[in-house]
């Protein structure tokens, strides 16, 4: 059925009782079309191979002395970093639909659209996989492949959850026909719908691991797996928690969720039922967050998709769990990821430089160092070095007293 916003009482009177003054204009929309594959021919499809070039790089993650590349939507690239100033690619996880993974006790989780699968890297030049479970997660967020693109609606074409996942979307332009009455607008709308070893991701982390437990988030809903026995994993809780959720980090316990309207605290004391704490609101924005003591750091980022125009550099005080307030905000062009080692904050503003702040006083952050000519998507910083992704390419940084040393810049090609 088609539905018609009517803007005011004078464009209905116009409509029947003055059509001949009438002007009909068309506007172009973009639609986003849905791309189907076979969630059999998915499932089959996955895989450990060996070594191969990267489409395009996403999240980072590492483990022991090896890190872990995502290719968006492809699987993950592993690569020996024993040696950083030399590091090697050994294999690649095809997993189709993948957007992040973590690890414990040499075992690697991964989202693969809807469902959850496990590999076993106790061997890293032999890894593999040891088990699916499908379809724990939502049919949209996960599901789903992202969309990069604006869009004024969406064609799903014939999707059947049941059948099909969405791998991709193609772009189309349509004409939609407007008509005018005199100043006065009618046409029709468009809807859219401890003794364990854990590895580390980045601030863009939907994955986390606490002791033996894997929180997961999507685009809407929380979720809770018992990894407490190796090579499987027990769903055991999920909850609606809101909108538009981005982002998971964690610290002592509590979980920081980012999402594109703000930033929920939830409480993991009992880790199998997180309770919900607070959350602080801002504009609608892409926000992923980190967290160390009393304050969370966080970028929003405006444009394309992500919402409004404005990017930022947000400091949340968080000392009460249940009172969360900005403190601060430093404008930003165009921020991604970022994190933390001490009194140093490292902030990704995309072509416009890694930024290396000083955060001694947290409500007043000092910036020390541009390294410019790099396009950082994420961080992630060890106790004895820093790791970044930008544009398929692994930097490795030394830590120096006001800023960064590089150690080895690795083309994953």
């Amino acid at each position: 059925m088609k539905n018609f916003i009517f803007l005011s009482f004078l464009s209905i009177f116009a409509l029947f009782f003055s059509c001949d003054d009438s002007e009909t204009r068309f506007e172009t929309r973009i639609v986003a079309n849905a791309v189907l594959e076979n969630k059999d021919v998915i499932r089959a499809s996955i895989s450990v191979e060996s070594e191969r070039p990267i489409n395009e790089s996403g999240k980072i993650y590492t483990y022991v002395n090896y890190v872990f590349v995502n290719d968006r939507n492809l699987g993950v690239h592993v690569i020996d970093n024993r040696n950083p100033e030399n590091p090697q690619k050994i294999a690649f996880l095809k997993i189709p639909g993948n957007v992040d993974i973590e690890v414990r006790n040499d075992i690697l989780y991964a989202d693969s659209y809807t469902d959850l699968v496990l590999f076993d890297i106790s061997n890293i030049d032999a890894i593999t996989f040891i088990e699916r479970y499908e379809d724990v997660f939502n049919d949209f967020g996960f599901a789903q492949a992202s969309l990069t693109e604006p869009f004024d609606q969406v064609d799903y074409g014939d999707y059947d959850p049941e059948v099909s996942f969405i791998v991709d979307w193609t772009f189309t332009e349509i004409q939609v026909e407007i008509q005018e009455f005199e100043d006065e607008i009618f046409a029709e709308a468009s809807s859219s719908d401890a003794g364990n070893v854990t590895g580390q991701g980045g601030s863009f982390a939907r994955f986390k691991i606490v002791d033996s437990y894997l929180y997961a988030v999507d685009f809407s809903d929380l979720y809770v797996f018992d990894i407490s026995m190796s090579g499987i994993a027990n769903q055991v809780g999920q909850q609606g928690i809101g909108w538009e959720i981005e982002t998971i980090f964690n610290r002592d316990d509590y979980l920081y969720i980012g999402s594109q309207s703000g930033m929920l605290i939830y409480n993991i004391e009992n880790r199998t039922q997180p309770q919900y704490a607070s959350e602080i609101s801002h504009w609608q924005g892409c926000d992923p967050v980190v967290v160390d003591g009393d304050y969370a750091y966080l970028t929003l980022r405006g444009g394309n998709v992500c919402g409004q125009d404005l990017s930022i550099l947000e400091v949340i005080n968080i000392s009460d769990k249940n009172n969360p307030y900005s403190v601060h905000e430093y404008t930003m062009q165009e921020p991604y990821g970022l994190g933390f080692k001490e009194d140093l904050l490292f902030v990704s503003d995309g072509p416009n430089g890694f930024q290396i702040y000083d955060k001694t006083n947290p409500e007043d952050l000092v910036l020390i160092e541009v390294i410019e000519d790099i396009n950082v998507f994420d961080v992630i910083p060890l106790e004895d070095r820093l790791l970044a992704i930008a544009d398929n390419i692994l930097y490795q940084y030394t830590y120096e007293e006001n800023g960064l040393t590089l150690l080895s810049e690795f083309v994953i090609d």
